[in-house]
């Protein structure tokens, strides 16, 4: 038998930590389940996985009463202690059964066997470093848009992890467009893992909840593992190779424009009403004199505006697809953006003025 008690804000955070990492479909029930087991006599731990991904957190209840490891249906456990009021919440064993209560509500949960949830050793060495979780948490956001959706696309649907020259950085691409993000950390070694786009939200996930700013990376050559505030999260990198993103950053440029960044996302988000009717593209028309974007459907007519620039170099006539554009544009968080061209036929690079870190590479589409 076993009680604890605890307020309902800090069971919830603690639930919503680590639910990410439950599988959503599986054969086996218990990777359903949250595992909540005795770490010592004040702390209650909570555990999920999808065998690719573990995330382990510690709860440190007001009240304890006994021991019992037990795993109880994730879903469940957290869409009930989201809709309790704001109290104290109160979780106890009952033979085969969880009983939740808060006030004069009472939920009655059926349990699964403990010794069915999968065992998750730690990383062991290998290459370990501190960051700030907020700057992770930014080069995160920077990136992960960009990565690939199809889980088919390995090597693509995934985020890069390089370590190179006392930079980290992070790098997504789906084929069509990529991002890069980099922060200068305390490590001089060069190394690299991929890890998938599935562990990295759930990374991003958790990191909401941190409460100290300091995470911990160690990667032993075949796992990872993240460290901060008693989370632990334990995934595994992919087997797979990762394009050689170098060779899609423009080496110089032919023209360059200068604008507001508001300007610009606000005009290609009014300008895809029209690309979406249409061919679903929308066309830079750049020269001495203007900057135009120009969006048309055959049956629905066309957008055209003209946004104020700062152009240098040649002119040029290229077309892009509007979501990847306003996507980039959205995390570009400088007054100013500054759009780089190579020629129509080669990527655009994409990054803010007088700010160092991240830049975005997209695709064009070809003109006919």
């Amino acid at each position: 038998m076993m009680k604890f008690v605890a307020a309902r804000s800090e069971i919830l955070t603690r639930l919503e930590s680590v639910s990410g990492a439950v599988a959503p479909k599986s054969v086996k029930p218990i990777l359903s389940g949250i595992y909540f087991s005795m770490k010592d006599d004040s702390t209650v731990k909570l555990q999920a996985t999808d065998l690719e991904t573990a995330i382990t957190t510690e709860l440190r209840p007001k009240h304890i009463d006994g021991r019992c490891d037990f795993v109880i249906d994730a879903r469940l456990v957290l869409e009930i202690v989201r809709n309790l009021p704001e109290g104290e919440v109160v979780f106890e064993t009952e033979d085969t059964n969880v009983i939740i209560r808060e006030g004069s509500a009472r939920f009655t949960l059926p349990t699964m066997d403990p010794d069915e949830f999968p065992i998750v050793e730690p990383t062991s060495g290998g290459l370990e470093f501190t960051v700030s979780v907020s700057s992770i948490e930014l080069m995160i956001d920077r990136v992960i848009f960009c990565a690939a959706r199809d889980e088919f696309m390995r090597n693509l649907n995934s985020v890069y992890w390089e370590f190179e020259d006392g930079y980290l950085r992070l790098v997504a691409a789906d084929g069509f467009r990529m991002a890069l993000s980099e922060e200068r950390i305390d490590l001089n070694i060069d190394d690299h893992f991929l890890l998938t786009l599935k562990s990295m939200k759930d990374l991003q996930n958790s990191l909401k909840a941190a409460m100290s700013d300091l995470l911990k990376v160690t990667y032993d050559g075949s796992r990872v593992q993240f460290l901060f505030d008693g989370t632990e999260i334990v995934t595994k990198v992919v087997d797979a190779e990762f394009p050689d993103y170098k060779k899609v950053l423009p080496k110089s440029f032919k023209a360059r424009l200068v604008l507001s960044t508001e300007v610009f996302s606000d005009a290609v988000r009014r300008a895809s009403i029209a690309a979406r009717l249409g061919s679903d593209s929308v066309k830079f028309e750049i020269d001495d004199e203007q900057f135009k974007i120009v969006a048309r459907s055959p049956d629905h007519g066309e957008s055209i505006e003209i946004l104020d620039a700062n152009k240098e170099g040649d002119n040029i006539v290229i077309a892009f697809n509007p979501r990847f554009l306003s996507e980039s544009a959205k995390k570009i968080d400088s007054d100013t953006v500054e759009l780089n061209f190579v020629d129509s036929n080669s990527p655009l690079q994409m990054n803010p003025v007088d700010v160092q870190g991240y830049t975005y590479v997209i695709m064009p589409i070809r003109l006919i």
